[in-house]
């Protein structure tokens, strides 16, 4: 069985499924969701990328893609 330490916690969690509403409360108060900060052994590694695997650099690209679009688009 493979280890669980990428999973996604969070109920109801599908990878590759994005809430923009939620997303968007979080930017606006000036934070990252805690799901798009990649972690390892509990620890908060965002600063710290040389640390994050495969799968956390990809979906931290792509929220950071999805920050520059709602930027654009005036949503924050």
């Amino acid at each position: 069985m493979a280890p669980m330490r990428d999973l996604d916690a969070r109920a109801a969690a599908q990878q590759g499924r994005v809430d923009p509403d939620v997303e968007l409360t979080y930017l606006r108060a000036g934070a990252d969701p805690n799901w798009e900060r990649p972690h390892r052994n509990g620890v908060d590694v965002t600063d710290r990328p040389e640390m994050w695997t495969p799968y956390q650099r990809a979906r931290r690209e792509a929220y950071e893609e999805r920050v520059r679009q709602y930027r654009a688009e005036g949503l924050i």
